[in-house]
This record gives C-alpha cells, structure tokens and sequence, in this order.
C-alpha cells in the first residue's frame, strides 16, 4: 500500500486456544473475550475472577505501610485537633488539582483551617518554588504546608520554611534523588523497594492519608467519599494498573457514574459525554484534558475552583470557562504545531534527534506539540520556548530510548534537567541550543535502529463475524483499560476496504467498510497520513483496530476504530512493521509530561 512507512512494529500476543476455551467454559464469557484475557497473561479461572471483579476490600493495601505515613498524620492529625492554619499545596497537572481537592475537602469535613493552593507554570514554576511560598504565606500564614504530588526534591524549601516558623510535611509519588527533604515528615511510596502501593498516583497517596486520618479522627469511612477524584488523578497520571490502582480507578468510575458533583456533572455537559457510562478510557478524551487545559494557560485554580465548587449554577459557569481555556489550548497549540513543523522541515536533515525552539512558544503546550513532532518524525523531540536568553524545553520519546538518560549524559550544559525516560524538562542558555542537539544526537547514535521502533501488540487476530455487539460489549468486562491493561487490539486479516471516503474538516479521516467476503463491519481511522493515496487503495489488507459499540439515535452496531493499515501477507496476522498510518495520536492532555517540567530540578 502507497502510504507513509512508520516505525510501528506490531506483534501478536502469546495465543494458547485449549487455555483460551477453558476460560470460556468456565466463565460463561465469549471465545474473544477469553482469548484476550489469555493474551494478557490470565491461565486459570481463579486468576481470571479476580482479574474481573477488582475490589478495594481485597486489594486495597494498609495505608501504614507506607514509608513515613504514619509521622505525616501524626503532624496533620495535631494540626486539625489543635485549630492550625494548614496550607494544602499542590501541582497544576490533573493529578495534583485532583490530589489538592481530596485532601482540602477530606480536611475541612473534619474540622481543619485549609486553604488550597496550586503554584502558577509561568511565574512561579513547579513545586515548592520561593515564588509560590511567598505567596502562600501573605494568603494565609500557615504554620503547616502539607503539599500533595510534589515535595519529595524540596530539600532547600525546608529551610526557607522553618526560617519563617513553618513546617512542612510532604506527601508525592514521585522517584526519590538526592533532594529528598531530611527532618521533617514525609511520605512516598517509591521509597520503598517494592510493596502493592508503589505505583499509587498523587492522589491515591493523599487519600490514603485521609484513610488514616479519618480513623484517627472519628470518621473512618470519610475517604471512601473521594474514590471518584482519586480514580481521575491515578487515571490521568496514567498509572499502572497494579491491582490495587486497578480496584482504586474501578470503584471510583462506578462513583463518578452516580456522582453528584457539581463540577463532574458541569465538565460532563461542556464535555459532551455521560458520566453514567463513563470509562477510564473516555476520561482521557474528555475531562482530563479540559483540566490540563487550566493549568497550561496560566489558571490551574480554575480547574480546583470547579472541582471544589458545591453551587450547581456556579460550576457551570467555570466549567463553560474552563471550556473557553481549553479551545484557546487547542488554538494555540495547532498554531504552534504549524509553526513547529515549518521550523523543523527547514533545519532537520535526519539524525536522532530533534531540537527546536522559538521566541514566546507558548510554555503550557511545549510537551502536546513535542509527541506530534514524535508521531510525525519518529525520533525524540524537544521543544523550547525561548525569553531573555534562557531556552526551556519539554521533551518526548520514542520506543525504548531513555530519553532522561540521554539528557542526562548532557547536564553539564543544562541549568536544570528532570523527567523520566520518555518525557523530560529541560533548561539551558538559549545559545547552546545547538550543541545540546549536537550532544544528544552522538548520545543516542550509540543505540542500535530497534530502540527507536514504537512496538505495538495485537491481543488476537479475529474473523469480523466474531464482532456482535453482545461479544463487543463483554469486552467491558476487562475494564478499566489503562496502564497495565491497554485496551486490547484486534486484527483481521485479508480484508478489502470498500466504500471508502475521506472525511472531517481537514478531510484527514477515512470511513469505509472492512469485508472480509463473509462479513462486513463499518470502519474509520483518524489522521491517515497520505490519505489521497490510501483512499485510493484496492489491495487486500490487514486491520489493526480496536472493536467498539457505536450508539446512534437508538441504534447500536459494531464498528471497527483502525490503527493501522498493512499491507496484507500469508501470514496469520500481521508481526512486523507496517506501511499504514501512524499510530492513533495520544489523548490530548495525556502526553506523558506528569510531573515533567522543565523548572522541575534534576
């Protein structure tokens, strides 16, 4: 097929039919259903049980295991019972708005002086900056800082604070390094070696807090109130679905469908979706990127504001604000996508890397625009937006190069560096620009070509007559689909494409019907690049897809959400690199900068 060659390479899943039909008989599921659960590593019926029906009273972990929980409520709990000032300091991605809006609501039902407080990107930074303290401190005077998300690289703040007579006590999720305060209660998971909690978003850890709290303070089921915002934060922090965080985001979907949220039920309606069917993977096209829009535009109060917000009539006036902030994201970010591109196709001659920047490039959308340039060029990216000399960076990712490592290997140029392997922050006088990209290229062509092929993997191959609704919708059976447990990738093979049409404003959609010459089912794929030439395309293919109940006025029937064309071979299914279109693009508001920031310290 005459379409863009991609550095997608795609592999079926480990397949046993006997385990496979087993597990059919013994749950009374469908054969696909069951051949996807034995893809992912389910052999017995005991374990597939479990897998189907995640609970917290199982799953759920004691909170005191935590490294440093217990002295973190210790200060907490003397500060509610003794009347203190307690500032809730949080971070201005979903999951430290959602992490700050747990902890602050938990606090004030029992009884505590808070005040919540997310530190501004552009003037003031990430983390525990002077900037933000200082703000803190005019607000309110606290004599407690509890900070969620963040904290655990505050090893300086902790002076500047007690100098001012206040204390500090940090809850995060994220790696320790040599900044981890000393001297003052502090709780992570990630300082343990290993235990069912160490993958817990933000969030998850602050609700663990209000669990101990709330049995300490008279009120030991106050946290099973919050399952749904600590559900968004784990969701949107794209955590693994360990079981534990599986149980967690599970229960807290199935409290979001009954919610009673003010702000849930506003950002719904803004959001065209209904939360009485919301899924995991639906809060990423829809909510979380609205929150994340608040954030990247200067005002992640804003999506606090409408998280906490109680009046009906004034959270749907944020949440139609909100909604303003995130078209101005979307605007702004194609124009700088655009902008990006035109930059790139006039200095990028290949090589491993790419390094690009401008004046005023907008700071809130740097990582979006990065992971297009990845999806376009398939190498990793860094994008700089350039003020007064200093060039500050988000940076993306591509199959299995360590991009932090990378960086890394360059700190001795960077003012400041932090991230993970495939997003970083990064820092630096705009002058060197040139040389981090001379730098990083001879780095990563230290790695052989596979590190940068994106890898996908097929769950089964399938005959499109498998594809009911009934079968489809036991496919939900699996759910919540996440980190861990992607939503599982379908492949029919020797199909033709007919009644294809290019659709959507760009006409960058195609819509058409995949037969097989025994069944047909309706079909479209996103962003097809070169789609003229796929459009026009008669061979027999293979489908990558992901199988989906579409309802329309009433109706229900199948339809299949392509990933990717192959061309098609003898093969059962397709286990090499494909010549189809990219992989579907990432959620808006969900591409991997958690915690990344390039203020945010190495």
């Amino acid at each position: 097929m005459a379409s863009l060659k991609t550095t997608r390479r795609w592999a079926l899943a480990r397949q046993d039919s006997a385990r496979a039909a087993a597990l059919a008989e013994a749950l009374h599921v469908a054969p696909l259903v069951a051949r996807i659960m034995v893809a992912h590593g389910i052999e017995t019926a005991e374990e597939a049980e479990r897998f189907l029906t995640p609970s917290l009273d199982r799953d759920w972990a004691d909170p005191l295991i935590i490294p440093g929980m217990a002295e973190v409520a210790d200060r907490v709990e003397r500060a509610v019972r003794t009347g203190e000032v307690i500032a809730v300091f949080g971070d201005f991605d979903v999951d430290g708005i959602t992490s700050t809006c747990l902890l602050t609501e938990a606090l004030r039902e029992l009884g505590a002086h808070v005040r919540p407080f997310i530190p501004r990107r552009f003037d003031e930074g990430y983390g525990l900056t002077e900037a933000a303290l200082d703000r803190v401190v005019a607000s309110c005077d606290p004599s407690l800082i509890v900070t969620v998300d963040n904290g655990i690289a505050a090893k300086q703040e902790v002076g500047y604070l007690r100098d001012r007579g206040i204390d500090l006590a940090v809850t995060d999720h994220h790696e320790p390094s040599d900044a981890v305060p000393r001297g003052i209660p502090l709780t992570d998971p990630k300082l343990a070696a290993d235990g069912p909690s160490r993958e817990l978003a933000g969030a998850g850890v602050a609700l663990k807090l209000v669990q101990v709290l709330g049995a300490r303070l008279g009120m030991p089921d106050l946290w099973k109130r919050y399952l749904e915002v600590a559900a968004l934060g784990t969701v949107s922090d794209m955590m693994l679905l360990t079981p534990e965080n599986r149980a967690l985001v599970a229960e807290g979907i199935a409290q979001m469908r009954a919610t009673a949220r003010p702000g849930y039920i506003a950002l719904a309606s803004v959001s065209r979706v209904d939360l009485a069917t919301i899924t995991a993977d639906a809060l990423s096209f829809s909510l979380i990127p609205r929150l994340n829009a608040a954030g990247r535009m200067a005002n992640p109060t804003l999506a606090l504001d409408l998280l906490l917000e109680r009046d009906p009539i004034e959270a749907s006036r944020l949440a139609a604000r909100l909604e303003e902030t995130n078209q101005e994201r979307r605007s702004i970010e194609a124009g700088l996508t655009e902008e990006a591109l035109e930059r790139v196709e006039e200095t990028y001659t290949g090589g491993r890397v790419i390094v690009v920047g401008g004046e005023g490039w907008h700071e809130g959308v740097k990582g979006i625009v990065a992971s297009r340039l990845v999806n376009r060029y398939h190498v990793p990216t860094l994008l700089f937006s350039i003020e007064d000399g200093v060039a500050r960076g988000s940076g993306r990712s591509v199959g299995s190069v360590n991009l932090f490592d990378a960086v890394e290997r360059c700190s001795d140029m960077l003012t400041r560096f932090g991230g993970h392997a495939g997003a970083v922050g990064v820092t630096l006088p705009a002058e060197r620009l040139p040389e981090l990209r001379a730098r990083l290229d001879a780095v990563l062509s230290e790695l052989p070509g596979e590190a940068f092929e994106d890898t996908g993997e097929i769950a089964t191959t399938v005959d499109l007559a498998e594809l009911d609704i009934e079968t489809i919708e036991q496919v939900s059976l699996l759910e919540p689909f996440g980190q861990g447990n992607k939503v599982p990738l379908l492949a029919a093979t020797g199909v033709t494409m007919v009644d294809r049409f290019c659709v959507g404003k760009a006409a960058d959609h195609m819509r058409f019907t995949a037969t097989d010459g025994v069944s047909s089912v309706p079909a479209i794929m996103f962003r097809v690049p070169d789609i003229e030439e796929v459009c026009a395309c008669d061979s027999v293919v293979d489908l990558v897809f992901e199988a989906v109940a579409e309802r329309w006025q009433g109706r229900v029937k199948p339809k299949l959400m392509v990933r990717d064309i192959l061309r098609h071979t003898d093969e059962d299914a397709p286990a090499r690199a494909g010549e189809g279109a990219d992989a579907l693009p990432m959620p808006e508001g969900a591409d991997g900068d958690a915690g990344v920031d390039a203020a945010a310290p190495a």
